[in-house]
């Protein structure tokens, strides 16, 4: 729901400032498609840890996606991919997914570690990089682990 609605605002944004034009050619919605498809599966990701309609989905894409780099010879991605695909069942539900923590490192597995392994930075990646932390935060939000978190913090540090 926060990546529907952060895309409702970004499109009100840039309607309101006459910029929007650029955005509506063909070239640009499979980026924004992809942007938006990133941003759900982040808000879905914490609950990937319990059998469920999203460890489902999540897994039907991650073995389409590692077969595919396996099938362009990225055999580097589809082995991180891979590694990625199994840390989920490490824990219990509710566990290690829901972190502040888990919220960014996790994205970055899928987004910015490939781009460090070929040596080059790109902005895009970096832009997944920023949508997939903020859905992923969302769901966190929503399940009250950010604000648990917050207090846990403020009890530690002797604060009321």
């Amino acid at each position: 729901m926060a990546t529907l609605l952060s895309l409702a605002l970004c499109v009100a944004g840039l309607w309101w400032t006459e910029l929007l034009g650029p955005y509506l050619t063909l070239e640009v919605w499979p980026r924004v498609l992809l942007l938006l498809s990133i941003g759900l599966l982040s808000a879905c990701f914490p609950d990937v840890d319990t059998e469920s309609k999203s460890q489902r989905l999540f897994y039907r894409l991650l073995i389409l996606l590692d077969i595919w780099f396996i099938l362009i010879g990225d055999y580097r991605t589809a082995a991180l991919l891979g590694l990625g695909a199994m840390l989920p069942l490490l824990g219990k539900h509710r566990g290690w997914t829901h972190t502040w923590l888990a919220m960014l490192l996790v994205p970055a597995l899928f987004l910015l570690v490939p781009m460090y392994l070929k040596g080059k930075v790109e902005s895009f990646p970096i832009v997944c990089y920023v949508v997939s932390v903020s859905a992923y935060a969302s769901h966190l939000v929503l399940d009250g682990y950010i604000a648990q978190t917050g207090r846990r913090i403020r009890r530690l540090l002797g604060a009321n």
